[in-house]
């Protein structure tokens, strides 16, 4: 491959020069740090120094740490590929619970033995298997955890249609992208009229959103303390599976769901399969128009906000607020934005997943509370959670 003078790659694009753009005038302290950054960045980028930085054991480690975080973003799409794979073909669900050889498992998966053992291989090094013995595979934790939980499989399934919206990256970030994929899966935010919607539509996305949830659930209920409520009303509850997780943790609370028509159907069927359904009010309508059931002493939004702009959020608080008595709380549970590792690697995701829906974003805690107060709701505070990663939790009173 040849690399002189830009024939082996393409060469990036020029960068725009900044000397007429404005720019924002920081403080003397800030300007301070900014120009220490600046010196930083340079040392680094200096082959000379880099030089010295490997002649010393201390340093080196540092610098090869760093390296090899540089390459594991570079590499990051192969190795989600791996698990696609392994779920595409089937290698969880082969070794759930099974210690097997290759050709056992080539067998189960419609492989031939060279390729099975390729991939596994490549899984080991992901930690998503362990070789037993010559031969003979299992599943590591992270491998059973995913055999297991048949909603995060869907969810890997279901990041194909993302990646073909990323295949241009630049034209994404862009926004030169057009439509996407997933603007057209998730059909509520590209419909005017979401009441519309017919079960065609809502189907897929319902049945996802049903599967992925049980571990936000879990979050969740081990985060608050549901079982102090009389009665509560699910808004944009889906199929119903958090309710049912409610109900199934705290079989004194009455139950109520609110979704769009050809989702109360939905989950009229769901519920009854949970054996919930006797103990649940199904009420179709649109959160953002339409009478919110009153007599609740607590209303849930789980995944909701971060699905829409601001403008519809705070469309979909007032009316909300609205229809609510006095004293009833409000808990808002999704994936926040934050400083905790967590809760950035859920900003990361989402934040991109959002960009491609065309609608959305992850918000900071601090962010829904505003949101919350320019609606009328009180007292709004965020309550930590089991896992910063799968959810954050505000809660507020009307």
């Amino acid at each position: 491959m040849d690399t002189v003078g830009g024939r082996g790659f393409g060469a990036s694009p020029p960068v725009a020069q900044t000397a007429d753009i404005a720019q924002p005038t920081p403080g003397i302290l800030r300007s301070v740090a900014i120009k220490a950054r600046l010196w930083r960045n340079r040392r680094i980028a200096s082959p000379r120094f880099r030089a010295f930085v490997a002649r010393f054991p201390l340093l080196r480690g540092i610098a090869n740490r760093k390296a090899k975080q540089l390459f594991r973003l570079t590499s990051g799409f192969v190795h989600t590929q791996v698990l696609s794979a392994c779920v595409q073909l089937g290698i969880f669900e082969a070794l759930d619970g099974k210690a097997l050889s290759t050709t056992a498992i080539a067998t189960r998966c419609g492989m031939g033995p060279e390729a099975t053992r390729a991939l596994l291989d490549q899984a080991r090094r992901l930690d998503l298997v362990i070789s037993a013995s010559p031969d003979l595979w299992m599943l590591s934790d992270a491998g059973s955890v995913v055999a297991a939980d048949r909603g995060l499989r869907e969810m890997i399934r279901h990041h194909d249609m993302l990646y073909r919206d990323l295949v241009d990256a630049g034209a994404f970030w862009r926004g030169d992208r057009g439509e996407t994929e997933l603007r057209q899966y998730w059909a509520y935010v590209r419909d005017n009229d979401p009441a519309k919607i017919g079960n065609d539509e809502a189907a897929p996305y319902s049945a996802l959103m049903r599967e992925s949830q049980a571990m936000l659930a879990d979050c969740i209920l081990a985060s608050h303390d549901f079982g102090q409520y009389r009665s509560i009303l699910d808004i944009g509850g889906g199929e119903g599976a958090f309710l049912s997780a409610v109900g199934e943790r705290h079989p004194s609370v009455n139950l109520a769901l609110f979704d769009l028509p050809a989702v109360t159907g939905l989950a009229a069927r769901h519920m009854r399969e949970r054996g919930m359904l006797t103990r649940c009010t199904l009420h179709p309508g649109d959160f953002t128009v339409d009478a919110i059931p009153a007599g609740h002493d607590c209303v849930t939004l789980v995944r909701i906000l971060c699905d829409h702009d601001d403008d519809r959020v705070l469309a979909i608080l007032r009316n909300i607020h609205r229809h609510l008595a006095s004293g009833t709380r409000l808990v808002v549970a999704e994936a926040m934005a934050g400083d905790s590792e967590g809760a950035n690697l859920a900003a990361i995701y989402f934040s991109t997943y959002f960009a491609a829906m065309g609608s959305g974003r992850c918000r900071e805690g601090r962010e829904i509370i505003d949101l919350l107060a320019r609606s009328g709701f009180r007292d709004a505070r965020m309550v930590p959670t089991t896992n910063a990663l799968l959810a954050g939790l505000v809660i507020a009173t009307r």
